[in-house]
């Protein structure tokens, strides 16, 4: 992450908005503004990959191109989302985009690498000097999800004989290239192994004689680079970290996982869920080939589609009853459609719960009987106001009774399905997230539309 002074009279949020709503209009407007376009890029990473990421990517290639600097222009590409860099990189030759990677901080170069297409991403690694190829490719060996794949090898070290004021010299020295990994300086010893931690702050206040064996943390939080991303996000936010050391078995400190890569692995978790819980894929985005996302969803909806004959089965030996009261067939989706919206409601309470460690297994029972509790007190509510109008709309008191029946019943069943569907999966060794809404939907419909039927065929 790089950080700037806003300097300038450029207004950026309007730019920025003339990108989202007009982005030809942009392009063409910082095509014929060079110097503005050049100060934002220099001053103002954040803000220009922003821009960029609004553009068509040939017409962001070439503003990228425009910027005079290369390290400009490497970190407005540090700033972008791995896949938008990667589509515009994709646009230019292998030998200019080598220049680009080459300058960006490693993680973020390796995560642009990874998500270039296999031909391109070749081309790239064959096009980088063996210093970054080799940098490069020690990161993309671990998984996207892991330690290893979010960590940066760009890290502070120092050997554990010195003093404080030895250490705040040697920084001062390699100010320059220390970029935007000044949270800790890690002490090692002359293996490399990590023998404690400490904080830029600690380290300048600290009296200059004190070794650093005095100033370190000797018991520092660290992971592995095998470790999932979701225990580094829940580490950070634990112990408020600013960064995580990564040692390997040996204890030998391979990297770091900065603050914001690990809020980075917390939303991107967070993402997963709400996609899971309705059937797309967990890694998919915008930037996925069609054909895999095809491949991912079709089985889903092809589940629904199953699940929608299931309901017409359900319904179809009610037709008498429909063509005896017609106004059943227009009341009948209001009675599923209240089921799902509270079933949703406590999957996501659940889910999240889940998500953040919330809900342990122990207490799986007491979260089902909360959404229980909670669902019969909306569905009273509910279904009395149901009731009344149903029973307005129809000119019957009978209907009314049976909306209020079915709203009832559906809404306490919501209740129970969403809360306890996500803890069944987790139970079974599944993720709880794993199309859970799908599963609620297929539920909370049959008892609705079920249910309603059945009430109304034995009252009325």
């Amino acid at each position: 992450m790089k950080f700037r002074r806003r300097n300038t009279n450029i207004d950026i949020d309007l730019l920025w908005d003339l990108a989202k709503r007009k982005p030809d209009e942009a392009e063409a407007y910082l095509d014929a503004h060079h110097e503005e376009w050049e100060q934002i890029a220099q001053e103002m990473p954040q803000d220009a990959a922003d821009i960029l990421e609004a553009l068509d990517e040939e017409d962001a290639a070439d503003l990228l191109t425009d910027i005079d600097e290369i390290a400009s222009a490497a970190d407005v590409l540090d700033e972008m989302r791995p896949e938008a860099a990667a589509d515009l990189i994709e646009e230019l030759p292998a030998t200019s985009a080598a220049r680009f990677i080459e300058r960006m901080e490693t993680d973020q170069a390796a995560d642009l690498i990874g998500a270039l297409a296999s031909d391109q991403r070749d081309a790239v690694i064959e096009a980088l000097t063996d210093k970054a190829t080799s940098a490069v490719m020690e990161l993309l060996a671990y998984p996207a999800d892991s330690a290893g794949g979010m960590m940066t090898t760009e890290i502070v070290t120092l050997p554990i004989g010195i003093t404080a004021g030895d250490a705040v010299e040697i920084l001062r020295r390699i100010h320059d290239r220390l970029g935007s990994n000044l949270s800790y300086v890690y002490v090692i010893d002359d293996e490399g192994r990590l023998l404690g931690v400490v904080s830029f702050r600690d380290l300048f206040f600290s009296h200059p004689e004190s070794g650093l064996k005095e100033v370190m943390i000797t018991e520092a939080v660290t992971v592995t680079p095998e470790t999932d991303r979701k225990i580094v996000s829940d580490l950070v936010q634990k112990y408020r970290l600013l960064a995580l050391p990564v040692i390997d078995k040996d204890g030998i400190l391979v990297g770091m996982v900065r603050f914001e890569e690990a809020m980075e692995a917390a939303t991107a978790e967070a993402a997963e869920d709400i996609a899971v819980s309705v059937g797309a894929g967990a890694e998919e985005s915008l930037f996925t080939p069609i054909s895999i996302s095809i491949r991912r969803r079709l089985p889903w909806i092809t589940f629904n589609l199953l699940i929608g004959l299931l309901i017409a089965l359900v319904i179809e030996p009610f037709r008498d009853t429909i063509r005896q009261l017609p106004v059943l067939a227009a009341l009948m989706p209001m009675v599923a459609l209240l089921g799902g919206n509270t079933g949703a409601q406590s999957l996501a309470v659940v889910i999240r719960s889940m998500a953040v460690g919330d809900l342990p297994s122990g207490r799986a029972s007491r979260a089902i009987k909360r959404e229980f509790y909670v669902g019969a007190a909306n569905g009273v509510v509910v279904a009395s106001i149901a009731a009344v109008i149903s029973g307005a709309v129809a000119r019957d008191t009978v209907v009314g009774i049976v909306v209020c029946v079915a709203v009832l019943i559906n809404l306490l069943v919501a209740g129970l399905a969403g809360a306890g569907i996500p803890i069944l999966l987790r139970r079974i060794g599944l993720d709880p997230a794993l199309a859970s809404n799908i599963f609620l939907t297929m539920i909370t419909d049959i008892v609705g539309f079920g249910g309603f039927l059945l009430t109304a065929s034995i009252l009325l």
